[in-house]
């Protein structure tokens, strides 16, 4: 079989650091890397040998002058590539492909790598996905994973169409000034996110590592029995916070995790949750202490998950409460050997016993642990001191 022109090249990536090689001396240079997202397209096409098409799409990085295009490296054997497609139509920020006139019932591993213009430089293969052609894919309750994310909007892909995604995110600490997570335009395929730093500082947002779960909206009951409910709710502005009623009263007290998915006012804003209960939680929006909080109607994404471990869709999950408070000083949340490799992390307090604006940050992720820490903004005052709060979690395996 030959290698066939890629079509239909209007594709998504998602980001991660992987260095560009020379073919040559095999010198590192400054780098990106590319997972390679399997969207499966078995629509197929009627022929002799009964073969179907599949697609790829990737999130690409629009940021490394040097990418023209990228390679997809297809084989029958794991690590071994047969037939090799090429994607560059648009440059660097080409993101999918789709490669016709594969055998069903027959297993294809995929892997994709970043080029130049002359070939010269290329990058290590993203990471390997299989797939067997015919094989119908269910999609799961949720989708998790790792992005950089700074003062521009950027869109991030969904491996998977949802029907009704709900989305809530968390940030890094990496800069030194403090800044809050906005989304929006949230979409069966994917949602748009970006970094505001607060109102009173002068420079932009500092990039850093956003982790993310897309859940479909709803009440779900997970294979191990407990459960996690996924909603949004439109803020009324005149409210200082807004009530929210789950559907069923849980049978343990939910971690609550929240993210505003709209962009409705000028102002940096973040959410600030209280009186998390088994029926129900409140939550509100607040601007910089500095600012008078005339607020608008936001649109706010939530994640309610009793306390519990497992695994869906084999992804490895842990949700729990930190040991002790936490306050404007890092602390340490010791998870062991539960994770083979660093986890996707989400946190949100669940009290508000200071009256500061903060946001919580994570910094230092391994495998056993991460640090967590309040920030407050300094607006009206340089103090940084916060209340210990009562702190909820998501830990997700990759």
């Amino acid at each position: 079989m030959e290698p066939r022109d890629p079509l239909e090249n209007d594709m998504r990536l998602v980001r991660r650091s992987l260095p560009i090689q020379n073919r040559e001396s095999q010198h590192n240079f400054p780098y990106r890397r590319y997972l390679l997202a399997l969207l499966l397209c078995l629509s197929g096409h009627q022929s002799a040998l009964a073969s179907s098409s599949v697609t790829l799409q990737w999130n690409p990085a629009l940021n490394d002058s040097r990418i023209a295009g990228y390679e997809i490296h297809v084989g029958t054997s794991s690590g071994t590539y047969r037939w090799v497609y090429e994607a560059s139509d648009k440059g660097a920020a080409t993101r999918q492909v789709s490669i016709s006139g594969k055998e069903q019932g027959k297993t294809y591993y995929f892997a994709i790598r970043a080029i130049n213009h002359d070939r010269s430089l290329i990058s290590p293969f993203s990471k390997e996905i299989g797939h067997t052609i015919g094989d119908a894919t269910q999609n799961s309750i949720l989708e998790s994973d790792e992005v950089w994310v700074g003062p521009s909007w950027q869109w991030v892909s969904f491996t998977q169409t949802f029907t009704d995604p709900i989305v809530v995110a968390s940030s890094s600490e990496s800069g030194s000034h403090p800044s809050v997570i906005r989304i929006e335009g949230v979409e069966p395929s994917g949602f748009w996110i970006r970094l505001e730093a607060w109102d009173y500082l002068s420079r932009d947002a500092t990039t850093e590592t956003v982790n993310y779960i897309a859940m479909e909206r709803g009440r779900h009951r997970l294979p191990n029995g407990s459960e996690v409910m996924a909603g949004r709710l439109l803020t009324d502005p005149r409210e200082s916070h807004n009530q929210v009623s789950f559907t069923e009263i849980f049978r343990e007290t939910p971690i609550v995790v929240t993210n505003i998915t709209s962009n409705n006012g000028n102002s940096a804003v973040t959410t600030m949750i209280t009186s998390v209960e088994r029926n129900g939680f409140s939550v509100g929006i607040t601007e910089q202490e500095s600012n008078t909080q005339k607020k608008v109607a936001e649109t706010i994404d939530f994640i309610a998950w009793e306390p519990s471990k497992g695994t869906i869709d084999g992804t490895q999950y842990l949700v729990a409460r930190t040991p002790q408070p936490v306050d404007h000083r890092p602390f340490e949340l010791d998870f062991g050997s539960s994770f083979a490799d660093p986890p996707l992390v989400l946190a949100h307090a669940q009290t508000i016993r200071g009256s500061d604006p903060f946001t919580l940050r994570w910094s230092n992720k391994t495998s056993r642990n991460i640090y967590l820490r309040l920030v407050e903004e300094q607006s009206l005052d340089a103090e940084l001191l916060h209340h210990a709060e009562e702190i909820g979690y998501l830990l997700l395996g990759r």
